[in-house]
């Protein structure tokens, strides 16, 4: 920073990591300046700012601002940017807005997502501190987390690391509806910004981050119209269709969005009121979206699914075997479980074993397991607490077993004191029953838990004691152990088979 004037230089705003500031270099020419606010900022704050300036190519000054430099100065990583004029949004909502400015705004603010859309890009990442606005030309910034991918997978994250600003996050961004993410993630973005600008505040303005993941997941949102009176109810529409929490409620395309908030704007101009109207008239993608189904095998998943309504119906546990050659869609099919039935009535985890990692045990019950506590880390407060409580009852007081099986469960139960050392077939039997314990606080009749392990041909002798103990065990309930393996790889003499045949 020292080779810019760091007395001229002001700050326009943040967005939590990064601070956008303004300067001058020496030709008294201005520049837009992001740098890192805390001193020593985490790896991934760096990667933003290497990122976006690994887009510059891509974006147009017409609707975008180009980065120009990536510095290395002073111990510190900083992104100088073309400075188009103009301040951040952010600036501009201390108060509501009226509903003209709103929509002189929100055109070219659709407009401009639709030219990062048409350049293959997904911004990931917009909120108010990332648009710049110079009377009603906006341009976008902060595209460190942007995607060139047409749409992709979010694994669960604990909520201090989700990507994107928590309070503009699409639901499907949090990890925690097993749905991909494409550019749909955008248009629940500006959602929330045209509800800021319309309302003055938030639609979940909470500041507890796990409280706001439920909050994009399960709540719905107070419309505009009832928080502002004399708002057109029309506006108000479009808004919450852009807030739908499934993508395919939402905007298809930036044309269909757009389309309608000129009506409003032209109607408010000519009438000074607007009238409903059917929304989205004119919304047709132009992206072709295969939707995120199986088709072909009705059979198998029908199979599955009775198999989960028989551990709903008894509360006893049942296993279900699903087997074929390599790529022929076994994990496919066990995954329509999940979205078809399992998500909203119960608990579904998996793990895959590694026939390179076949001398580590439990790994892929650590995967499993890894989901399931990043799923209780969306929860409430009140609701973390009473799983904490049941929890702790369990494994107690041998909580450090499971916890070095799923290192992120201390957040959860915080710390647990070191177990003593037993010899290995005594520690092996301690570990199933502490194990056991922990599985059934997830397997109740009120969430049963269907736990899916792929690649079963390459399970290691200490899971498989494991899994054979979750199977004969009658306390055990309401768990549907899925297994999936190659047949062609495991004959009548592999340790899977010979234990299946003892069980039998």
């Amino acid at each position: 920073m020292t080779r810019f004037q760091q007395q001229s230089l002001d700050i326009l705003g943040h967005d939590g990591e990064l601070a956008i500031y303004r300067g001058f270099a020496g030709d008294a020419t201005s520049f837009l300046m992001l740098a890192a606010l805390d001193e020593h900022p985490a790896p991934a704050t760096l990667v933003r700012l290497e990122r976006e300036y690994a887009l510059r190519a891509e974006l147009d000054p017409a609707w975008a601002v180009r980065p120009r430099a990536l510095v290395h100065e002073a111990g510190r990583l900083t992104l100088l940017l073309d400075d188009p004029g103009g301040e951040l949004l952010e600036s501009h909502l201390g108060t509501a807005l009226d509903v003209a400015t709103t929509l002189a705004l929100a055109i070219p603010l659709a407009t401009a997502l639709g030219q990062v859309h048409a350049c293959g890009l997904i911004h990931k990442d917009l909120l108010p501190a990332h648009i710049l606005v110079a009377g009603e030309q906006v341009r976008l910034l902060g595209f460190g987390r942007a995607s060139r991918l047409p749409f992709e997978h979010h694994v669960l994250e604990p909520s201090d690391i989700i990507a994107g600003s928590l309070p503009y996050l699409a639901p499907e961004q949090t990890g925690r509806m097993n749905r991909s993410v494409d550019a749909r993630c955008d248009f629940y973005a500006l959602g929330i910004i045209l509800y800021r600008m319309l309302t003055g505040e938030l639609p979940f303005p909470t500041l507890d981050p796990l409280e706001s993941i439920h909050c994009h997941i399960a709540r719905q949102p107070v419309p505009p119209a009832e928080k502002v009176p004399g708002l057109p109810e029309a506006v108000s529409a479009i808004v919450m269709k852009l807030l739908a929490k499934m993508p395919e409620e939402r905007y298809q395309s930036e044309a269909g969005l757009i389309a309608d908030l000129q009506r409003c704007q032209e109607s408010w101009a000519s009438q000074g009121k607007i009238r409903s109207f059917r929304l989205g008239s004119r919304d047709v993608s132009e992206r072709l979206r295969v939707p995120e189904r199986l088709y072909g095998r009705e059979a198998q998943v029908r199979t599955l699914v009775d198999a989960f309504e028989q551990v709903v119906r008894t509360g006893h546990s049942a296993l279900a075997l699903v087997s074929g050659y390599a790529g022929i869609g076994k994990s496919a099919v066990v995954n329509e479980l999940q979205r078809e039935i399992v998500g909203p009535r119960g608990f579904f985890a998996s793990g895959k074993f590694d026939q390179y990692k076949r001398d580590i045990p439990y790994a892929p019950l650590a995967q499993a397991f890894q989901t399931l506590v990043h799923r209780l880390l969306g929860k409430s407060e009140a609701e973390l607490g009473q799983w904490r409580e049941a929890l702790l009852e369990a494994v107690d007081p041998y909580g450090q077993l499971m916890v070095d099986l799923v290192p992120e469960l201390e957040i959860i139960l915080g710390w647990q004191a070191p177990v003593p050392e037993l010899p290995p077939m005594d520690a092996q039997n301690r570990f199933q029953r502490v194990f056991k314990k922990f599985l059934c606080v997830f397997a109740q009749a009120a969430h049963p838990l269907v736990l899916f392990l792929d690649d079963l041909q390459w399970l290691d002798a200490a899971t498989l004691r494991v899994l054979h103990d979750l199977i004969i065990e009658e306390d055990v309930r309401h768990l549907l152990l899925v297994g999936a393996y190659r047949d062609n790889e495991v004959g009548t003499d592999h340790p899977l088979m010979l234990r299946l045949d003892a069980i039998r």
